[in-house]
């Protein structure tokens, strides 16, 4: 939807006319943009960075879409000229496109932290991003671990480490792809499991993942390494190696196998079943803690008892041997008197 200007500039009303405005284009094409960013755009300088992802719209039609000239920035101008692109926005309102989520990439929180340190004012529009598309494998994002970038350069060793780490706790491991956008160079998914296989960090035997341009035309396949090296599959593309699979999990992803389980049905009384015993496991878990706890507060009262039983010990007043002496010799005398009497 385009807004005239007078609709313009009684929507900018409440708006800063400086200040850096970052905002996300999603992950296919122009037609992910709102109406809250077309309309901060229509009134700005624009600009917009492709380098840290693959986009799949086009300038010409974004510009179109926010009827505003967009010039294309690169690398070194954010990066290495971040303090001259950050000043800008200090006299006037400056909007940078950036491809999926603006917060995904170091780039931008830099950008971000240097223009606050300049008390610059930021906004940023968020969109969609592979962090939040990957839910689509059916795959539960709390369950992820720490993500991972398999590079061209071909170093493996942060990767092993993030496998390692994730496996003992039993989580996600979400592998992204490297990218040359100068080069038009994408990493495809079958040349980084081929690299991982290469560096003994997985086997082919290793249950896998690979998502495919998510979002609009999404092309999702799960099986073995071994079977998925086979497969050719678009870019962008991120590869998942599981960790623990939960149940729901695992009946979702059998939807996207690649062989035999493909025309597996889900039974519900399997479900149940699967229900029934990790709730059997939680259950008998709970029991462990419990008695754990409950002894652990039992040794501790007892404890306290016997240190209060101590101290009461202690206090209480000791009769001394020359009262007592006293006493026995009183006694004494009384006998020998009623004696004399009789």
């Amino acid at each position: 939807m385009l807004y005239s200007k007078e609709q313009i500039s009684a929507m900018n009303k409440g708006e800063r006319k400086n200040m850096l405005y970052i905002i996300g284009l999603g992950l296919n094409d122009e037609q992910d943009l709102g109406e809250r960013a077309i309309r901060v755009a229509q009134s700005a300088e624009c600009y917009c960075e492709l380098y840290t992802s693959r986009w799949f719209g086009s300038i010409p039609n974004l510009q179109a879409k926010i009827k505003n000239k967009i010039e294309l920035v690169k690398r070194k101008t954010l990066e290495e000229g971040s303090e001259s692109f950050v000043e800008r926005a200090r006299r006037r309102k400056i909007v940078l496109f950036v491809p999926g989520d603006p917060l995904c990439a170091t780039t931008h929180t830099n950008l971000i932290a240097e223009a606050r340190q300049k008390k610059i004012k930021v906004k940023i529009i968020h969109n969609a991003s592979i962090f939040s598309a990957i839910g689509e494998t059916g795959l539960q994002l709390y369950n992820f671990g720490k993500t991972a970038t398999i590079p061209f350069s071909g170093q493996t060793d942060s990767i092993k480490n993030t496998l390692k780490t994730n496996k003992k706790l039993g989580l996600h491991t979400l592998l992204l792809l490297d990218l040359n956008a100068k080069d038009h160079e994408f990493m495809h998914p079958e040349v980084g499991l081929q690299l991982l296989v290469h560096k003994k960090i997985i086997n082919e035997k290793d249950l896998a993942v690979i998502a495919s341009r998510l979002g609009k035309n999404s092309d999702i396949k799960f099986g073995t390494v071994s079977q998925l090296l086979k497969t050719k599959m678009d870019t962008p593309a991120a590869i998942v190696i599981p960790g623990k699979l939960h149940f729901a999990e695992k009946e979702f992803l059998y939807l996207f196998s690649v062989k035999k389980i493909k025309n597996q049905k889900i039974h519900p009384e399997k479900i149940v079943k699967d229900v029934t015993k990790e709730l059997g496991r939680e259950i008998h878990k709970g029991k462990k803690i419990v008695k754990r706890k409950v002894g652990r507060r039992i040794k501790k009262y007892t404890k306290k008892i016997n240190r209060g039983i101590k101290l009461v010990k202690k206090l209480k007043p000791k009769k001394s041997k020359k009262k007592k002496s006293k006493i026995r010799k009183s006694k004494k005398k009384r006998g020998k008197k009623r004696g004399k009497r009789k």
